[in-house]
């Protein structure tokens, strides 16, 4: 199994957050992406069906379930990034870095955050601060995670000649 840990070039971190979620019957990498789509990742509801039941915010936040998808030690499905990339919306910066810390995750969760930085112009304030709050990582090479129009919505060329490239947020 190819996880996400060993796609980067990093190793993989046990969780305990990862044992809380499983205690909650949250146990795999789809299971984090049905709980998402629950919680407003609409875009990715045609593939993934939301789950039945949501713990609460308060036996797992969002910036917990935003770095449950960005788990090293999960199988590499660029689908959880995508989706953590759409839920960070519904989080806040400070809360998010320090869960990323913790769970080790601020290599992948950086990424996301400079193509937020670059394609979510109404939210640039919110991507420039949580960046900053990761401070310096270690880039991820090129290829490897999804691209940053797979964090968005294009609509292609409008009739003045200009794309409109919006940021996936969740509904």
């Amino acid at each position: 199994m190819a996880t996400l840990a060993k796609e980067i070039g990093d190793t993989a971190n046990c969780s305990a957050l990862f044992r809380r979620a499983k205690r909650l019957g949250i146990n795999t990498v789809r299971d984090f992406i049905r709980l998402a789509v629950a919680r407003g990742c609409r875009h990715y509801a045609s593939i993934y069906t939301p789950a039945d039941s949501d713990p609460g915010f308060s036996a797992l936040s969002n910036e917990e379930l935003v770095a449950l998808l960005l788990l090293g030690e999960n199988e590499f499905d660029p689908i959880a990034v995508r989706c953590a990339a759409q839920l960070v919306g519904r989080c806040n910066a400070e809360s998010l870095a320090l869960v990323a810390k913790r769970e080790r995750v601020e290599r992948v969760l950086s990424y996301i955050c400079d193509a937020g930085t670059i394609h979510d112009a109404s939210n640039s304030f919110f991507w420039i601060r949580l960046r900053a709050l990761l401070g310096a990582q270690d880039p991820v090479a090129e290829g490897i995670l999804p691209h940053w129009s797979r964090f968005v919505s294009q609509t292609g060329v409008t009739r003045n000649g200009r794309e409109h490239v919006q940021w996936l947020h969740c509904q």
